[in-house]
């Protein structure tokens, strides 16, 4: 129990400090290109009405993926009760300590992966002005389209392989269900599955730059890298 709540511990540092850099540091206003600043100050606000349920669920989000492993932090090292890790509680009776190295192989990955993508979307896209981006094409997305996205699948099934534990669905659910609103897909907040965000921002893409991205969809993968023949 002590090596899992550790290697939770470890995990749930990493994370936090990933977001961070990807989204409040390489995200953050200091590298804005001008045009992407005044983008956003001539950009009005948004009207639309959203529901409440995905107001919620948006705010909740953030705090989902700081207590989750909380807990078992705090239920494993500082009280050592040890009632997240009963077997009772795991999709498992009694635990399988593969699945568990196959979690910890993947979330690393994930977690790897989030920061290299997350670095490339936050100062190709987000840090400038919408005439100024450009089809990205290189590093990992000369492979696949959306290694974000797959981060964001890979963390959660991560976490869930690694503590078999019912209370990690909640963890699994933050990542992969959005209800950010999203002009370009229309999506007025509503809860969305990762994929569907993925096919959405496909079709998205494919009128911004037509047949070069339609050429480019035939040669990389959605989530994983097409094996050219």
């Amino acid at each position: 129990m002590k090596l899992l709540t550790v290697l939770i511990l470890v995990i749930f540092i990493w994370r936090i400090l990933t977001y961070n850099i990807v989204w409040r540091y390489w995200g953050g206003k200091k590298f804005l290109t001008e045009a992407r600043k005044k983008e956003l100050e001539a950009k009005p606000p948004d009207k639309r009405k959203i529901k409440i349920a995905p107001k919620l669920w948006a705010l909740v989000q953030e705090p989902i993926l700081i207590f989750v492993p909380l807990l078992f932090i705090i239920d494993g090292l500082i009280l050592r009760l040890g009632i997240l890790y009963n077997p009772y509680l795991s999709f498992l009776n009694p635990i399988d300590i593969y699945l568990q190295i196959i979690g910890l192989i993947i979330i690393f990955f994930g977690l790897i992966l989030y920061l290299i993508a997350g670095k490339t979307v936050t100062k190709e896209v987000n840090s400038k002005a919408t005439e100024e981006r450009k089809m990205m094409t290189t590093g990992l997305y000369a492979y696949i389209r959306h290694p974000l996205y797959l981060a964001f699948i890979l963390i959660p099934v991560g976490f869930l392989l690694i503590t078999l534990n019912y209370l990690s669905l909640f963890y699994f659910m933050t990542f992969t269900i959005s209800t950010h609103p999203d002009e370009e897909c229309d999506r007025e907040g509503k809860f969305t599955f990762v994929i569907k965000e993925v096919r959405c921002e496909e079709e998205y893409m494919k009128k911004i730059y037509g047949k070069d991205y339609e050429e480019y969809m035939e040669k990389t993968g959605m989530l994983l890298p097409k094996f050219r023949k």
